[in-house]
Order: structure tokens, then sequence, then C-alpha cells
């Protein structure tokens, strides 16, 4: 059976089965058409150069990489076919890093050791899952498998920040879950979801007993109507993801994790003007507690540009009542975002992390300045 390069590659990405490509030895090529039909291509491969004038990187900051040179954050692959409008449609997702970045998924496949004064890099599963939408009420529409978490107001994707390096607050957060998810659209402007998963720290298919304990979350998003006039627009959405950190249950549990997020978008009566808060709260169970609080400030200049602030503070409470893990820090970044290349996204930032008590937990993040420019290509 001779098989042609495209047929190949769709065979490599379980997009089509070799089943499909059997049949349509005898079918019309139409039928391979409509195999494939609705799937999309797309992603980004994000680059980046920064420095740190105290060479200094700042410390428990998601994703975050070495100072002064060049740098290959992530690769990103994603294929999908989004639900349809039938009643019973059916869609899937499937995302996959490559990189360094990927290291930090808690999935990550064939990381090996890092090269001598260098960062391990891997491949890992971002999003895998198969959407199904059921015709209940305004309709219910369920995801099974590996996918975002449900709480914070940035995400993974680095693009689809306001800022180039990562919040204290999305630090906090679990990244993705592998379990099921169910949304609902409750009437117009709300929206709920609510889901189980493995654990709130994702490694695909461990549990470490078959009476594992499962990990709870849920989420609601209120969108304010037209009606209420200057506040039109604003986004208040207030989640809470809950379970063992590796599902564990019976003799030897994980320590439980209670993650608690708020999060609001605030459009203002200045033009070309945006406003976001954030609050994140984390309890491990009987060790620390720590809230992570963020203002962000966000000013189109023109078409091309735009320029974004955010104010992050972060308070590391202690363990147990004894200090170790104390700590107050207070990271101001300033994004200058502008579009010149058709495709591209390109932003020069600085940041700079304060630590406010003078507690032996500042570590790299004490008076530490960082420059860094970000280049996106998104396809």
């Amino acid at each position: 059976m001779k098989i042609n390069q495209w047929t190949r590659a769709l065979l490599a990405t379980g997009v089509v089965g070799i089943g499909a490509v059997a049949q349509a030895e005898e079918a019309p090529s139409s039928n391979v058409l409509t195999a494939v039909s609705g799937t999309q291509i797309s992603g980004y491969v994000s680059t980046s150069v920064n420095w740190a004038p105290n060479a200094m990187t700042p410390a428990a900051v998601s994703f975050m990489q070495p100072t002064d040179g060049f740098n290959l954050d992530v690769v990103d692959l994603q294929i999908s076919k989004p639900l349809d409008e039938g009643e019973w449609s059916a869609g899937y997702n499937v995302e996959l890093w490559a990189g360094p970045a990927a290291n930090q998924l808690g999935n990550v496949i064939g990381a090996g050791a890092a090269p001598a004064g260098g960062v391990a890099s891997g491949v890992a599963i971002k999003q895998a899952n198969v959407q199904l939408n059921a015709p209940i009420g305004n309709g219910l529409v369920l995801t099974m498998g590996v996918f975002d978490t449900i709480i914070g107001y940035e995400v993974a994707n680095v693009g689809d920040n306001p800022n180039y390096t990562r919040s204290y607050g999305i630090t906090s957060e679990p990244f993705q879950h592998l379990g099921l998810l169910a949304s609902y659209q409750v009437c117009e402007g709300v929206s709920a979801s609510f889901g189980i998963a493995d654990n709130n720290a994702t490694v695909l298919n461990s549990r470490a007993s078959n009476n594992s304990s499962k990990t709870y979350m849920t989420a609601v998003t209120v969108t304010a109507p037209e009606a209420l006039g200057p506040l039109a627009g604003t986004s208040l959405t207030a989640g809470v993801v809950d379970g063992d950190a590796n599902g564990a249950a019976g003799a030897a549990p994980a320590a439980d994790v209670t993650n608690i997020y708020v999060g609001a978008s605030v459009p203002t009566p200045v033009e070309n003007l945006s406003l976001g808060f954030a609050w994140d709260h984390v309890n491990v169970d009987g060790l620390t507690d720590t809230d992570v609080i963020a203002g962000y400030a966000g000013y189109k200049l023109s078409d091309k540009a735009g320029l974004n602030l955010r104010l992050d503070y972060l308070d590391q409470g202690d363990a147990g009542g004894a200090g170790a893990l104390g700590g107050e820090f207070l990271g101001t970044t300033v994004t200058l975002d502008y579009a010149l290349w058709a495709g591209v996204q390109t932003r020069a930032e600085w940041r700079y992390d304060k630590n406010l008590d003078g507690s032996a937990a500042a570590g790299a993040r004490n008076n530490n300045h960082l420059f860094a420019l970000n280049v996106i290509y998104k396809f």
C-alpha cells in the first residue's frame, strides 16, 4: 500500500488510523478528506534573551530560563478538532510541548540529564482530551483526558499572558489535570465547571494505590451584561482545586493541597485602558499557607503596540508556625508588546523582585533586576 507524505504525517500523530487509509484504497479520495475534516494544526515557537545585572534569576517563578544569554523556551504543537453545533458533536485536542519549559509539566517524556552548563530538555503532553457535547439544558460539554487547570489569571502558554515572565500566582497553581471536566453555560453571562482528577500535580496514569484519593475542582465565571453601563464586560472568576498532590490514599497519602482563586478583568472609562486583579491562596495541610495578590494594568498604545504593568505580592507564610518558609516579596514587571512582523509577537520586559521582610528565604529574589526580550512566532 502506497502512502503519501501528508497521510504518513497524519498516521504518526494519530489523526487517522491505518484502517481508514486501507479503506481509502477502495473508496473515492473524498472519504479520506472527510476523516480529517475540521482538524486544525497550530502552535508557536517561543525564544528569548535575558540579562540580570546582578547575575541572579528570580527564584520560584515557573518556566523561568537561565539569565545572561539566549534561550529556547518552548515549541508548542496543537492538533485539534473543535466541537461543532451538533447536539451530539464530538471533538478532541492534543497539545505537545518540546524544550526546557516542558520539564515543568510533570509528565515529561525522555528528559535526560542537563548537559554541562545547560538545561534539561524534553517533550511533554500539555493537553490530550476528548470533548463531548451533551444536549442537556443549555448544553453540557464534557472533557475527558489531560486538560489545563480551570483557575488562574495567567496561563501556561506565554503568548496569551500580558507579560513574558510568569507571576507568583501561576507558580502557586497546578498547570494541568488528568480527569473529567464538565462545563455548563448556566445563563447568559454565567458559566460553571466541575471536575474530578487523579491528583493535584499531574503525573499521567500515576496513582499511589488502587484506592486513590481524587482531586476535585470547581469554578464559576460571571460576566457583567451591557445593561450595567460602565461595568459592562467586567468578568469575575472564582474557583477551588483540592486534592492530594500524588493521588495517594491509605497509609501514606501526600499532604492535601487546597488552591483558592479569585480573579477579575475590568474595563475602564479610559479608552484603551484595562485593569485586572487576582488572588491566590494555597494551603498545604499541616505545612504551609501562601497568599499571592496581583494587579494588572494594560494600555493599548496603537494597533501594534501595548504596554502592560504587573504588581505581584507574595507572602509565603511559614511552615507549621516555625517560620522555615517565611518571606514576603514584591515583583514589579513592565512589558512593551509590539507586533511588527505578521504572526510574530515581540516583547521587551523589565522585572524587579524585592525582598520585603529581610528573611533568609529571599535567595535570588532580593533586589533583582531582569531585562528580557521575548520573540514568539505563532502558526
